[in-house]
């Protein structure tokens, strides 16, 4: 680029202080006003929602209801997103809480229940069209599968600041999975909750959702734990807060509240209220207009939970993001960037000084303090709500941020961000470029780079890998630019911009193509006959493509007498008149193109009029004679060349004689010069002697007289001509007195009378000539006209009459009009009566009035003049930079391209009028002499006119921006626009393709205005037209397309509605036929007994051709389906009666059953089939019972009912057999009983066979016991008795017909036995002492004990003794 000055140019594109780190937020609404949020709803649609979808439906009637009667509402818009793997939608928006009540209402569930469904891409559609601060409510029944999505929809929660809510009847069972982690860390970062429902319970969400919809929400407390605790906390409540809410979601939720005074909320005035109670899910309450002070909030759960604590109130705060201290809230970013430190500016709502923050916490997702920040006190004490904090590193997880103050009133605070933050990890510069530059010959050139970044950057420019200048650094997202100074075909190519920062690299390119630039156009003069050579030369040596072209057409030709010369020149060879007028040069490649105008002039020889041709004058008489000529150019010298050099003519050829005498007759030649040639024509004067005249009105009374003197007296007789007069009727003549009375003298009575005088002496002759005047009449009356500035124009203005009527103008406004030769006067009369009018001028437009008058009569007639034409100054553009060097003379160029009345250039140079060493040139340009360094500066040229005025600047043609593609309905009428701007003014030219356009009343006409009127479209207008605007400095044109729409029609129908039957096979596949034609292609809908199939719906698609495939069909498929074709111009519809078939269908039932003698039995067939099934039952292959009776009953079995049954389902579609064997069951038990010493007998019987098991004392009896066992024939055999083996027996017998027991009870007998108590058996006693004597006895039954003394029975009554 040797010799190009190449420098940088930056571009302050930052954003004030932001522009170093942070990209400026769209200021939200702050929702202290109405309506300022969404409440969404995200819809799992599939066929295990049904009893969800009911309850939602009722649900939101009546929370539509509550939000819409609040006094503040909170919500502006409602959002409705249903999703069902793999479709998402449609989504319904709408303002209208009756529509939104109504899409609800349209939904259906459809198709199986997939776990998991995609869920998060359904939520992330909700967050993207819901306002800021919304409220978004996820019912479903399956965890995520479109987990991935986490990350975008976390961002998106964080930039809405909205709570996301999750009412779950399901989870697939595993609640390990990503897809419900995803569900939970969504909750987490939004501060919302997830409730885990059975199906039933959803009305009871609903009606919580009833309480927390609404405005100014603020959040005091969020906390989630993953496993089962108790937590304590104490929550400042200040008086803002009109209510609060404690929201627990986990098993067994318990909550315990304490206000500042200790009290439970139950007992005193301000009771709680419960919104949500569900003993292993959830657990919500509400306190209406809590004390003031601190309150103890105690909950617990058994598993893991989340708590969320929410109160109504004004006061709040919202946090912004930057890298850099800033002083307005939308310089910040919601979001601080990870590695670079933070600065957080704190926007406060509701608090008032001396109100004020202390601190700022950061707080983990369990309510972990991370941080804690003091909060300085601004300088305006926060009247203006804004609290900035000195910079610090945030933590690399994600946090809340808590605030705490003391309001106006001195209570303390506190609130929680609406959901929590992480960090912006920066990706790599975004870099930009336009794909194309396009660059100016010798003009500058600036190449644009535009970088989006978060974090500082390097970046270059290069050119064919070299480095253009210098590395620059950049804090932020800017705008870099390279500036090519004076550009040629040298700098044309790729260009590179690259950028650098930590986080990675960015490129783009870009391609700088110049488009061609002619040069100044320079008009040709050429005479008839003669060869005219028209230049265009494009500046500098780039590629394009030149053609030329006169009205429209494009001239190609290489020969004959117009053609194209290898220069790009055009040359006219035998120049002819009609050749003149303007030709355009245009040049064009691929990056633009370039127009100029070049004028070709013909000049054409002068002719010259003179009048009148001939003239009979007398002495005294006033001659005038007028001489004008015709040519191109305009004759610039017109003369009359007289043979007496004494008469004077005037400047336009006009010669005046007044005092005519003899000697003024003769030839006058009046000649006419231009550059073209000379002309000339002559005109005669005869000089006449007066005779006697006598002039008398038409239709007066005339006489005649000729004095006649003789002796004797002569008579008198009058001729005219050859004829004598006096005979006739109304004539008199008196031959003695010598007069001639003519009574009512017509025209024709005019001419030369001759009075003959005869006597015997002689005869004498005398001649007058009688005149018959007439008053004025117009032979030539003006009009009105309209001409443009500078031209000439001719008020015609001629009356005949006798004697001649005398013909003069003046104006309404009494201006004058000359009527003889002044050089200072643009205005006068010519001689024949009308008034010319040189180089008309603004002036010059008003009401002119002609006069003509006679003796006879005065006759007038007027016309107005209007000016028109007018055109401010058109300059060619010029470098916008030249340069010199100082001592070198030079000129600036201003050429004027347009302009009526010529208009008059002047220079300034910064504003200041010119030196002494500058002067203007003829050509309008500045010249300046030896420069000097003071001369630097900018120069403006100013073309000037009463038309307006002008800088340096040029408007070629353009068309404004308009439709390219208009659509139409047949008939209908349409307008296609082509407004097109320029000085001046184009004209504008309509074509369809490369037809012009016919005149017939049917086909499109065009307006003054460029607009195309189409009063009744049809197909074959349908194309592509061309408006081509047109105008001395260039042109422009511009496609259009113009399309049809015709009434849409379905293949093989006719008529409007039509209705078709067809039957179909359950499981088969079935095509509805509807192939639409029309313009454009019809829309084809189908709908379902009314109600519209989505476009996703399992089991249906809608093909290529329109066709509805059923696949699969079934029963319920059994319905009306139409078909409708709509486009712009109309719809058609076709339905379709479907019935659908099915072969019988038995519904699986157990192939046994069993039953007891006696009992009642149903043997099942429960059958489906389409026309409905006969149903036929056999037992053991013999018909039985009556048809169509199911289930079959058999009110008391017997062993003879046992066998197999068959149920056989028939209709016209085929047969099924369902087989069930019933088998009978009877049930006995023999009594138990001690049989001999080992045994307990049990003789059980069953069918089947029991199982028996014995207890004893209520302990069964475990047959690994040594003791005892458990014979085959089921009898409990005691193999060694003993005393231990005594107690209750029970025998319970059980088989599938059900159990029976039996009782008895063992008693085992002991011989009787006197142990030893150890007392000797010899006693000594004393006399008079008690004495006892042991006897310890046992045995079963207990034994009776007798005692003897000496052989003989003791008895307690005889002996004082003491047994025991």
């Amino acid at each position: 680029m040797t010799g190009v000055l190449l420098k940088w140019l930056v571009l302050a594109l930052c954003i004030g202080a932001h522009r170093l780190l942070a990209v400026p937020r769209a200021e939200e609404e702050d929702g202290s006003g109405d309506s300022a949020s969404t409440l969404a709803f995200v819809f799992d649609v599939t066929g295990s929602m049904y009893d969800d979808l009911k309850q939602v439906i009722d649900g939101a009637s009546r929370i539509l209801e509550k939000t819409l009667n609040r006094r503040t509402r909170a919500i502006k818009n409602f959002v409705l997103v249903p999703f069902h793997d793999p479709e998402i939608g449609p989504v319904s928006i709408t303002t209208d809480p009756k529509k939104f009540q109504q899409d609800l209402q349209e939904l259906f569930v459809q198709g199986g229940g997939d776990c998991p469904e995609m869920s998060i891409g359904a939520i992330k559609k909700a967050l993207e069209v819901s306002l800021p601060g919304s409220f978004i409510y996820v019912f479903t029944d399956a965890r995520a599968k479109d987990y991935r999505l986490k990350r975008d929809v976390l961002q998106l929660v964080q930039l809405r600041q909205s709570q996301v809510v999750f009412v779950l009847t399901g989870d697939c069972g595993d609640r390990s999975q990503p897809g419900y982690r995803a569900y939970e860390e969504i909750a987490a970062t939004s501060s919302g909750q997830i409730f885990h429902l059975d199906k039933q319970q959803v009305n009871e969400v609903l009606k919580w959702v009833e309480e927390t919809v609404q405005a100014m929400k603020v959040h005091l407390l969020s906390s989630n734990h993953d496993s089962a605790q108790e937590n304590k906390w104490e929550v400042p409540v200040d008086p803002s807060l009109r209510e609060v809410t404690v929201s627990l979601s986990g098993p067994a939720p318990q909550i315990e509240l304490r206000d500042p005074l200790g009290r439970h909320p139950f007992i005193t005035e301000q009771g709680l209220k419960e919104l949500l109670n569900i003993p292993n899910s959830a657990r919500i309450v509400n306190l209406k207009f809590p004390r003031p002070g601190a309150w103890k909030l105690k909950v617990s759960c058994g598993g893991r939970h989340t708590l969320r604590v929410t109160g109504v109130s004004n006061l709040d705060f919202r946090a912004g993001f930057s890298s850099i201290p800033v002083s307005e809230f939308n310089l910040t970013r919601e979001r601080p960037i990870k590695g670079l430190p933070a600065h957080v500016l704190l926007k406060c709502t509701g608090l008032k000084p001396p109100g004020q923050l202390s601190h700022m916490e950061l707080m983990s997702g369990s309510s972990r303090s991370l941080r804690t920040i003091p909060v300085p006190v601004p300088s305006d004490l926060g009247q203006h709500g804004l609290w900035s904090l000195p910079e610090f590193r945030t933590p690399s997880q994600s946090f809340f941020i808590k605030v705490t103050g003391k309001d106006e009133e001195g209570y303390r605070f506190q609130r929680l961000s609406s959901v929590s933050y992480t960090n912006i990890v920066p990706d790599s510069p975004a870099v930009s470029m336009p794909e194309v530059v396009k660059g100016f010959y010798m003009l500058p050139a600036v190449i644009g780079c535009s970088v989006e970044s978060d974090i500082p950057y390097k970046l270059r420019f290069t050119r064919s890998g070299i480095t253009l200048g210098e590395e620059k650094f950049f804090q932020g997202s800017a705008m870099a630019s390279w500036e090519i100074a004076h550009a040629s075909a040298e700098d044309e190519g790729l260009y590179e911009c690259i950028v650098q920062s930590s986080a990675g690299q960015g490129r783009a390119l870009t391609q700088l193509t110049p488009p061609p630039v002619l040069k100044p156009a320079i008009n040709v003069t050429s005479s008839v006959g003669g060869v005219a050579v028209l230049s265009c030369q494009v500046e500098g040596s780039m590629r394009h493509n030149l053609t030329w072209n006169r009205a429209g057409h494009t001239i190609w030709a290489r020969t004959g007498r117009v053609k194209l010369l290898s220069d790009t020149s055009l040359q006219i060879s035998g120049v002819q008149t009609q050749d003149a007028g303007e030709y355009h040069c245009v040049a064009t490649n691929a990056h633009g193109d370039s127009s100029i105008t070049v004028w070709l002039v013909v000049p054409e020889a002068p002719s010259v009029v003179v009048h009148p041709q001939s003239q009979v004058f007398s002495r005294g008489d006033e001659i005038r004679l007028v001489c004008s000529a015709s040519g191109f150019p305009p004759p610039q010298h017109i003369s009359l060349m007289i043979p007496k050099t004494s008469r004077n003519q005037d400047q336009h050829g006009v010669l005046v004689i007044r005092g005519a005498l003899p000697e003024d007759a003769g030839d006058y030649t009046c000649l006419a010069t231009n550059e073209a040639g000379t002309a000339s024509q002559s005109v005669s004067l005869i000089f006449a002697v007066a005779q006697q005249v006598v002039l008398v009105s038409v239709g007066g009374d005339v006489t005649l007289e000729c004095q006649a003197t003789g002796i004797p007296p002569p008579l008198v007789h009058w001729f005219k001509g050859e004829l004598e007069v006096g005979s006739a009727p109304f004539v008199v003549q008196d031959e003695h007195r010598g007069t001639l009375h003519i009574k009512g003298v017509q025209e024709v009575d005019a001419g030369q009378y001759s009075c003959m005088a005869s006597s015997s002496a002689g005869t004498s002759a005398g001649t007058i000539s009688l005149e018959v005047g007439a008053g004025p009449l117009f032979s030539e009356a003006p009009v009105d006209v309209t001409a443009n500035v500078g031209e000439n124009i001719t008020l015609l203005c001629a009356a005949r009459g006798f004697p001649q009527p005398m013909v003069t103008w003046r104006r309404q406004d009494g201006r004058q009009i000359l009527t003889r030769t002044d050089s200072h006067s643009r205005t006068m009369q010519l001689e024949s009566g009308h008034l010319l009018i040189h180089s008309v001028w603004l002036d010059d437009e008003g009401l002119y009035i002609c006069e003509a008058k006679n003796q006879f009569g005065t006759i007038k007639t007027e016309a107005r003049v209007g000016v028109a034409g007018l055109e401010p100054p058109l300059l060619a553009q010029g470098a916008p930079i030249i340069t010199t060097g100082i001592g070198q003379s030079f000129s600036i160029p201003c050429m004027l391209l347009d302009g009526i009345p010529l208009p008059e250039r002047r220079w300034s140079q910064n504003g200041k009028p010119l030196n002494g060493r500058m002067f203007l040139r003829s050509d309008g340009s500045l010249y300046i002499e030896r420069a000097v360094p003071r001369d630097a500066g900018t120069y403006v040229c100013t073309a000037v006119n009463v038309a307006g005025s002008v800088n340096i600047t040029v408007m070629p043609p353009e068309i404004n921006a308009g439709p390219y593609h208009y659509i139409a309905n047949e008939g209908v009428a349409i307008t296609l626009s082509c407004e097109a701007s320029g000085v001046p003014k184009p004209k504008v030219v309509w074509s369809k393709g490369r037809q012009p356009l016919p005149r017939d009343h049917s086909s499109p006409l065009s307006d003054p205005d460029g607009d195309l009127h189409i009063p009744h479209p049809t197909n074959d207008d349908a194309g592509i037209y061309i408006c081509t605007a047109t105008s001395p400095v260039g042109y422009a044109s511009r496609e259009i397309q113009l399309s049809v729409n015709t009434m849409p029609k379905i293949v093989g129908v006719s008529g409007h509605d039509n209705t078709v039957k067809m039957a179909a096979e359950v499981g088969t596949e079935v095509v509805l036929p509807c192939e639409a034609q029309g313009s454009p292609s019809p829309l084809v809908t189908w709908s379902r007994n009314g109600h519209p199939i989505p476009l996703v719906t399992a089991g249906f698609t809608v093909l290529p051709s329109g066709s509805l495939r059923i696949t699969d069909v079934r029963l319920i498929d059994s319905k009306l389906y139409t078909c409708t074709a709509e486009n712009p111009a109309g719809n058609v519809s076709l339905s379709y009666n479907l019935h659908i078939q099915a072969k019988p269908r038995i519904q699986p039932a157990p192939s046994l059953l069993k039953a007891l003698i006696g009992q009642r039995v149903s043997l099942p067939c429960v059958v489906q089939g389409q026309p409905s099934p006969e149903v036929s039952w056999f037992h053991n292959g013999l018909p039985i019972g009556v048809k169509n009776t199911t289930p079959l009953r058999i009110q008391q079995v017997s062993l003879a009912d046992q066998g197999t049954y068959q149920c056989v389902a028939r209709n016209s579609a085929g047969q099924e057999t369902l087989e069930i064997k019933l088998e009978i069951l009877g049930e006995y038990l023999h009594g138990c009983e001690a049989v001999h010493n080992p045994f307990l007998v049990s003789a059980p019987a069953g069918s089947p066979r029991p199982k028996l098991r014995w207890f004893k004392n209520g302990l069964e009896i475990q047959p690994e016991q040594s003791e005892l066992s458990v014979a085959r024939d089921g009898a409990l055999v005691i193999r060694t008795v003993s005393a231990s083996h005594s107690g209750d027996f029970k025998c319970v017998a059980t088989n599938e017909a059900g159990f029976v027991e039996r009782k008895t009870r063992l008693k085992v007998n002991v011989p009787p036995e006197i142990q030893d108590d150890g007392q000797p058996l010899n006693r000594t006693v004393t006399l008079k002492q008690p004495l006892t004597l042991g006897c310890d006895a046992f045995g079963i039954p207990s034994p009776t004990i007798t005692w003897t003394k000496d052989g003989h029975p003791v008895s307690s009554f005889t002996l004082n003794c003491h047994f025991q």
